[in-house]
């Protein structure tokens, strides 16, 4: 090689890393835009559910502590009228009945905007509760094994609870399950919570499919965990989610 062909050869090399150089940090930048990105989107999804938490709380106390109160003050008022020989006393006795299907409807609004249960006993208790109420309005088998006690954050326990809700309710309306179980499980530093159906499965691959699984999803990074699903069509579906502590 003489010394023009080394002078071509060695331009060449350097336009090639040159071009490399420029390529890789153009590669580099695009990634980390998309690592940004992607933790922006999930910070603005975390809040929003924190926001959601938030308000869910004081539209259930806002029910609870002043809606509530009067609705039982004119319901008294209602009863007290329709005791003497009024002469609407058959419209007041129609009222009366009106007001409690209306009072017993926005008790049910409040608790599953923010069940009472779950923030005066616990986890465990609320999920019973949760459960029995599906049990009496679904024929679904729930099976749910769990600590005597169990020691989390609230803000963890609502976060769980909510989770419970959407794994139950989604399994009622699409895994056409005869038999669901959940079992919860406290160790050092972890909680876990295995929820298994022998419902019709899905595949996680079709858009729109998965039961929600996003939110699922939300919800469990918001607490730092992890959640990981294992279903197959016609074999039934399996969520195990795991909460650091």
């Amino acid at each position: 090689m003489d010394a023009q062909e080394a002078r071509i050869f060695t331009a060449i090399v350097i336009t090639a890393v040159v071009i490399g150089v420029i390529i890789g940090f153009f590669a580099l930048s695009v990634i980390r835009q998309q690592r940004r990105n992607l933790a922006l989107q999930k910070a603005n999804i975390l809040a929003e559910i924190k926001a959601m938490e938030k308000e869910r709380s004081r539209i259930a106390a806002d029910l609870h502590d002043e809606l509530g109160p009067v609705l039982s003050v004119i319901k008294f008022k209602v009863d007290l009228a329709s005791q003497s020989s009024h002469p609407d006393k058959e419209q007041l006795d129609s009222a009366s009945v009106q007001l409690d299907e209306m009072i017993a409807r926005m008790r049910e609004i409040s608790n599953d905007l923010m069940p009472s249960t779950l923030l005066r006993k616990g986890l465990l208790v609320a999920v019973e509760e949760f459960i029995s109420k599906i049990k009496s309005i679904s024929p679904l088998q729930i099976v749910f094994e769990h600590p005597a006690t169990i020691d989390i954050p609230e803000h963890c326990m609502i976060h769980l609870y909510r989770v419970l809700q959407e794994v139950i309710h989604n399994t009622v309306k699409h895994a056409n399950a005869t038999l669901m179980e959940i079992r919860m499980e406290q160790v050092p530093g972890k909680f876990k919570v295995l929820c298994r159906d022998n419902g019709q499965g899905f595949d996680s691959t079709i858009p729109g499919s998965g039961m929600g699984l996003l939110s699922l999803r939300n919800r469990t990074e918001l607490l730092g965990g992890t959640m990981t699903t294992e279903s197959k069509m016609g074999k039934g579906s399996a969520f195990l989610f795991e909460i650091p502590l």
